[in-house]
Formats: structure tokens, C-alpha cells, sequence
């Protein structure tokens, strides 16, 4: 074989080297970026699977470290969160869970607790630009079960000020169910009760409206008072 055709042979070999790593090339491609892109993944998200975690308190945050959701034990839930700061709570034995705001700021709740002797479960949603109680979810009963109540609450805003006061805004409308007697109250700005509407355990309906005082001035199909002109 004479040198010239040997390196014919070489040549013609390396083009076709070439030419299978081209063919092969472009058939991968699709596939490159998506490989590319789990591998990224799998090393800045890692994922791990659990059947059960045993915890008394977890951390939920944004990406920029804030604090969005806490979930605790009765130990470890924080006091009130206002301006980055904690405050004592009016129920310091209560587990649950605390909903923050883009800004860290507290703003509503699910607690479970025990309050002079009763079992309370309470969902709450808060004003933030003044922190006060905005709209409330709760249902209470006694240690030997006699008394209960489920109720749904609206409260107004407490004035803004910028300051750290407490929390409990004037409850405007309250629906509840007590022991078998079901009532709507509707306050004034002031928090005075002015409307109750209602039906009582014995399955008696009634409207009321009361002064400032707290006087019945209206009654609804009672005759022995004066009715609203």
C-alpha cells in the first residue's frame, strides 16, 4: 500500500468521525437543555420526601428570608408580631398557626387554647396598617360540655397612629349561636349593641332595637311597646 493511499484512508476515516459526532450532536440536542435544567434544579431545590415530621415549630419564609407562616406548639408560638417586634399575648398557652405579611408583620391566626376553663378554637384575620382584630372565626365550650358558642365577628379598625396599642378593635356585628339561641347583634361605633335579631332555643323568633342606654324601644309584634314610627 503506498503512502499516499493511507493517508486517504486515515483522512476519510476522521470525516467520518466527524460526520457521526455531528449526526449524533444534533440528534441530542433537544434533550440538552432539559437535562441541563434538572440538573440545576436537583442541585439549588433538593427535595426530600417524609411520611411523618415531628416538630414543635416550623418556619415557613420567602426566598428573601422574611418569615410568612409560623407553626407551633403551644411553647414555642411567638408573642405578637408588630414592627418586627414581640409582643405579650392576652392567650399565652395556645398552639397554632400565624399568617405574616410581605413584611414580617403579623396579620391573623388560627390558635387552639384553654381560657378559664374553656376550650377555644379561634381563626382571625387582622388589619395591618393599624394591628387590630378585623374579622374573627371562633367557637368555645365548657370543660364539662354544658355551654357552648360558635360566633362569627366583625370589628372596626382601631384609628391609625402608627402606634403599638391593643389589638381589640369595637366589635360592629356579631352572629352566633349559643347554647340553641341564635342570635345576629349589630353595634354602633361606640360598640353599644343597637339591633338584635334572633331566634331562642324554644324556636321563638324576635327584633329589638335599643337606645344608647340599653333600653328596649322596639320590639317586634309586642304590643306593650312602642314601636318605630
Amino acid at each position: 500500500m503506498s503512502p499516499h493511499t493511507s493517508s486517504s484512508q486515515r483522512l476519510t476515516q476522521l470525516l467520518l468521525a466527524i460526520l457521526a459526532a455531528g449526526v449524533w450532536g444534533l440528534l441530542l440536542r433537544p434533550y440538552l437543555p432539559i437535562a441541563a435544567a434538572a440538573a440545576k434544579t436537583s442541585s439549588t431545590t433538593p427535595s426530600t420526601t417524609y411520611d411523618t415530621i415531628t416538630v414543635q415549630r416550623i418556619n415557613i419564609a420567602d426566598v428573601d428570608g422574611t418569615t410568612r407562616l409560623i407553626i407551633a406548639n403551644s411553647a414555642r408560638l411567638p408573642g405578637a408580631i408588630i414592627h418586627g417586634k414581640e409582643y405579650p399575648r392576652s392567650i399565652n398557652n395556645a398552639a397554632g398557626v400565624l399568617f405574616l405579611d410581605p413584611k414580617g408583620e403579623e396579620t391573623g391566626g388560627l390558635a387552639f387554647a384553654k381560657l378559664r376553663d374553656n376550650d377555644v378554637a379561634n381563626l382571625t384575620f387582622d388589619y395591618t396598617y393599624q394591628a387590630t382584630d378585623g374579622i374573627r372565626i371562633w367557637k368555645q365550650e365548657s370543660a364539662d360540655g354544658a355551654r357552648w358558642r360558635a360566633a362569627f365577628d366583625i370589628f372596626d379598625r382601631r384609628p391609625y397612629t402608627g402606634a403599638v396599642e391593643d389589638s381589640q378593635g369595637v366589635q360592629r356585628i356579631a352572629l352566633a349561636d349559643e347554647n340553641q339561641k341564635a342570635e345576629l347583634l349589630i353595634s354602633d361605633p361606640q360598640g353599644r349593641p343597637r339591633i338584635r335579631i334572633g331566634v331562642d332555643k324554644g324556636g321563638e323568633p324576635s327584633i329589638v332595637m335599643l337606645s344608647r342606654e340599653g333600653k328596649v324601644i322596639y320590639r317586634a309584634a309586642n304590643s306593650s311597646l312602642p314601636r318605630a314610627h
